[in-house]
């Protein structure tokens, strides 16, 4: 399965916004990782998982939408938001590396990066890259790895201090083009072979 994790460093979410489809960037950006992720014609990519946290990277509230698990979600923003408002509250509540599945298939965690990279137990670990040429070879995404795009500054800390073993992607300004352009080339990869 492929997993993409977006780390946020906030994601402000309240319901005023989301009941009048005025959500701030961040989340309008968090829908679309999710709508690119996961849903394809009249279906939902069984094979990936998008993962959308915010926080320190000690204390990360994550919320992940697995497209084996999930259900009654949308590709529209208004429902996408809905269920990441839900799931935010939940996480609010939850103390350190407690989890809780939602009743629509949602798991939110409240977690350290590196216990979340080491709960997935990926293959491979990649990390988007804000140093790497654009025009890099993208390398042949293995099953059952973790795909990481770190929203902002934090590339650098996040390579030395959290992710030891990995190989770089080139950084595409959004996360959401990112999650669209590695969705599309293992699907070309898919029907090559």
């Amino acid at each position: 399965m492929r997993h993409f994790l977006v780390l946020f460093d906030d994601l402000s979410i309240d319901k005023a916004s989301v009941k009048a489809g005025t959500n701030s960037p961040e989340v309008i950006t968090a829908c679309r990782c999710v709508n690119v992720g996961l849903f394809i014609s009249g279906d939902l990519r069984r094979d990936v998982t998008v993962s959308i946290a915010k926080g320190s990277l000690d204390d990360l509230i994550v919320f992940s939408f697995a497209g084996n698990t999930l259900k009654r979600v949308s590709p529209d923003e208004r429902s996408i938001s809905f269920f990441l408002l839900k799931a935010d509250q939940v996480g609010e509540n939850l103390i350190l590396d407690e989890s809780k599945t939602l009743d629509n298939g949602i798991v939110v965690n409240r977690t350290g990066l590196m216990n979340f990279i080491e709960r997935c137990s990926p293959v491979r670990v990649f990390v988007a890259h804000d140093e790497e040429e654009p025009e890099a070879m993208t390398p042949d995404i293995v099953a059952d790895s973790l795909l990481v795009y770190p929203v902002g500054n934090r590339t650098t800390f996040i390579s030395t201090r959290f992710v030891r073993d990995y190989v770089t992607l080139s950084y595409t300004p959004h996360p959401e083009r990112f999650i669209l352009d590695i969705n599309m080339l293992e699907d070309s990869r898919e029907i090559d072979s």
